[in-house]
């Protein structure tokens, strides 16, 4: 008992320490100059710190009256700031953060709503380039993205935009460009191309030691059920699914052709070898030295990949959409509208303006100049970041997804995890890893598609009957 008042005390002590540390600080003075606090989710010596701190030198020299303080706080940005934000010290002007992590400062009444200041501040031009009164800040951005920076109303805001895109984080099917000029392979559009390509790897470079797919275990394996889902039904469609008002799942000939094609990969020599047990990130270092061709992930993998420093001549990385199914065979249903084969993902990270900034007009003058081409440039080129700016240049190894993104009609909004996290924790996820884990019957836990897909169902029944996101007993039974 003794240890542990002991421990207590110190662990009670140490965080005193730190609360009168962090708010204690006091921000660098800079002589005849305005300070712009700019708190980020990127830690030091990271790519987009490096490309952040070369846009802040280029507007310091535009602008010699300010001054950007960057506070590179990492991931845990949002827990940094909160002893500032309950005492009202050293409040940062901008906060560099995910969407989808905002809200909670958001809907604390912290964030200032943003709407005005892209009706009101005008287009952010490039140096040299000609004026367009008629354009204002809103322009800057690609429609569909700065839609996704809206926000519903809550108690303590209205609805409205709170964060300007900054950059994004979408999925694809990275590749080795060596492979397939080695093989005079064409970028596939449609599922049976995908597969044609794997099976020409296999048999041209397969006794190389060269396999078509590269995985550690399951570790991408949500990609594929993600985008397939997505373009084969619609998401509203397969959330409705999900919530006991649409299509079940074990009888939509949709959802059977969506898991056929991901049981169509796991094919003899697909899959690097020993990739079952493999563990993250082996699959990256793999693919780097050449060992495989695809990687289904997010484009944060690329710079995930930049430590590695691959060898030019046996890697060089591409990316392509995750391929549209050919047909649906329908049976004894009548055909039906399919989702958007061009719909994209986006994880969105951005810049949001404090509703007590210290200098607000200053941060409004920093958000413009970061809403650039120019300046998105850098953050594509430096940190491998998809521009939110319409026009502006992606990284080089997403050149071939460039227009097709930027044109999309479709971003999705949403996934299991955010509108069914307990479906998505209890029905959905140790039964699908399973599915896409047992690659062979002999395999333990092996589910054909139709198993699997009426398991599915009948978990889902039974998650709705027991109240389903509401119930108290998350674990119900099939």
């Amino acid at each position: 008992m003794r240890l542990y008042t002991v421990l207590w005390v110190v662990v009670a002590a140490v965080f005193c320490l730190t609360l009168v540390l962090d708010v204690t600080q006091q921000k660098t003075v800079y002589e005849d100059k305005i300070v712009i606090a700019f708190a980020s989710m990127w830690a030091p010596g990271e790519p987009m710190m490096k490309g952040y701190e070369e846009l802040f030198r280029r507007f310091e020299q535009e602008h010699p009256e300010y001054k950007v303080e960057p506070r590179w706080d990492g991931r845990w940005v949002l827990a940094a700031l909160r002893p500032r934000l309950l005492t009202g010290t050293n409040i940062p002007d901008i906060v560099n953060t995910e969407r989808d992590a905002l809200i909670v400062l958001v809907e604390a009444g912290y964030a200032a709503a943003l709407g005005g200041v892209v009706d009101d501040v005008a287009y952010p031009h490039d140096r040299g380039e000609p004026a367009a009164p008629d354009k204002r800040l809103r322009d800057a951005f690609l429609p569909k993205i700065l839609d996704r920076c809206h926000y519903d109303a809550g108690d303590e805001h209205q609805a409205g935009l709170y964060i300007l895109p900054a950059g994004i984080w979408s999925g694809f099917i990275f590749f080795n460009r060596l492979h397939y000029e080695q093989l005079g392979l064409q970028l596939p559009t449609t599922w049976s191309q995908f597969l044609a390509n794997c099976r020409v790897i296999k048999e041209q470079l397969g006794d190389k030691g060269i396999a078509p797919l590269a995985a550690d275990k399951d570790s991408y394996s949500e990609f594929w059920p993600q985008f397939l889902l997505n373009r084969t039904l619609g998401e509203q469609v397969v959330q409705h699914s999900v919530e006991g008002a649409g299509p079940r799942f074990d009888t939509d000939p949709r959802y059977r052709a969506v898991f056929q094609a991901i049981r169509d990969i796991h094919q003899d020599g697909f899959f690097m070898y020993s990739w079952r047990s493999s563990k993250w990130p082996d699959a990256q270092r793999a693919w780097t030295q050449g060992k495989a061709t695809h990687l289904i992930c997010g484009s944060y993998l690329i710079r995930e990949t930049l430590e590695y420093q691959p060898d030019p001549a046996v890697f060089r990385l591409g990316a392509f959409p995750v391929p549209m199914l050919d047909a649906i065979e329908w049976g004894d249903m009548e055909p039906v509208p399919l989702g958007d084969p061009t719909g994209v993902t986006a994880t969105i990270a951005g810049h949001a303006l404090m509703q007590d900034a210290p200098n607000r007009a200053a941060a409004i003058e920093l958000l413009a100049f970061l809403a650039r081409k120019e300046s998105a440039a850098v953050l594509s080129a430096v940190g491998k970041e998809i521009p939110p700016i319409a026009g502006a240049p992606f990284p080089a190894e997403l050149v071939e997804i460039q227009d097709m993104f930027q044109t999309a009609q479709t971003v999705y909004k949403t996934g299991f995890h955010v509108y069914a996290p307990l479906w998505n924790k209890y029905q959905w996820k140790d039964l699908y890893r399973a599915f896409f884990m047992g690659e062979k019957p002999e395999h333990e836990g092996y589910l054909t598609v139709d198993t699997f897909l009426g398991e599915l169902q009948q978990r889902t029944d039974a998650y709705h009957q027991a109240g389903g996101e509401s119930t108290g007993d998350r674990r119900v039974a099939p």
